[in-house]
């Protein structure tokens, strides 16, 4: 529930605006718990946020296999129901990231994710979190 709450918290709001706590909380729930998020009420603009969140998590190399099939099945999901790849305007900002670009955002998250970089090793995997 509170993964949820910050994935959504995350998604609906431009991503300079978002908070480390939340992050933080989505991060840890994707990579560890099997947090798989309800996509279910999103909108266009929450959809490509959603997709490039989803993008970006599911590429560290703490998320096994079958966490990336089930990601990219949403991702592959809200992209056909919103026809994100025919309506993806491509962001000419140079400082948003490439991922964030391609799903057509003006923000990323890249440096709230570089916070998040101890949260991937082997060692924090087994810690109590």
């Amino acid at each position: 529930m509170k993964a949820q709450l910050a994935f959504d918290r995350l998604v609906s709001q431009d991503f300079k605006k978002s908070s480390s706590d939340d992050v933080k909380t989505v991060v840890l729930a994707v990579w560890y718990e099997n947090f798989v998020p309800d996509v279910s009420k999103l909108d266009f603009n929450s959809a490509r946020a959603a997709c490039y969140l989803l993008d970006r998590l599911m590429r560290y190399n703490c998320v096994s296999f079958e966490r990336q099939e089930r990601l990219l099945s949403i991702i592959n999901l809200l992209s056909l129901e919103f026809n994100l790849d025919d309506e993806i305007v491509i962001s000419t900002d140079f400082k948003v990231d490439k991922s964030a670009k391609r799903w057509g955002l003006n923000s990323d998250l890249k440096l709230i994710l570089r916070e998040m970089l101890p949260y991937q090793t082997r060692h924090y995997k087994h810690m109590k979190h």
